[in-house]
């Protein structure tokens, strides 16, 4: 059986004559987020005293914006080497294509890399260390070829915002 709750936010203040909503037994005053005078009875979203202060206080936070985007930090893309802004701290590629571009290329060196390194480390093969500096080197070399394919054509150069 559903009883109805006895407390609820919009709950009445115990003890006074008339019932009273909690909301309007609270301080109702607030302080303008400009100026700091106080505001009687203002509305619920209401952070400014008047229009002036409202103005003042928006162009404020425009200029905090831009301040915020000019700080941001500079990374480097894994892929084509070029410039950007992170977004995220551990943002590593300047667009999603770089970032699929280089897992494909990866992906698609694992199988010898995982060979030698099984080699190596498992069958303790002679020379298998060795094998495996070499598919390293190999792919470094590739990757760098297609990275400077990919910064030819990169669509987000240093200049690019």
């Amino acid at each position: 059986m559903y009883m109805v709750p006895q407390t609820s936010p919009m709950g009445l203040v115990q003890g006074a004559a008339a019932p009273i909503p909690l909301a309007l037994a609270q301080d109702p005053s607030k302080a303008c987020r400009w100026c700091g005078k106080t505001m009687m009875k203002p509305r619920r979203n209401q952070e400014c005293c008047c229009a002036e202060c409202r103005m003042e206080w928006e162009r404020s936070k425009r200029v905090r914006r831009k301040q915020a985007a000019a700080e941001k930090p500079k990374g480097t893309c894994l892929w084509c080497d070029g410039s950007f802004d992170k977004a995220r701290q551990q943002q590593d590629f300047c667009c999603p294509d770089h970032q699929q571009a280089f897992n494909n290329f990866w992906k698609g060196r694992g199988p010898s890399l995982a060979k030698a390194l099984h080699e190596w480390r498992i069958g303790k093969v002679d020379g298998g260390l060795t094998k495996v500096c070499r598919e390293f080197t190999s792919a470094r070399e590739e990757l760098k070829e297609r990275r400077a394919k990919a910064g030819k054509r990169s669509p987000k150069t240093e200049g690019d915002t």
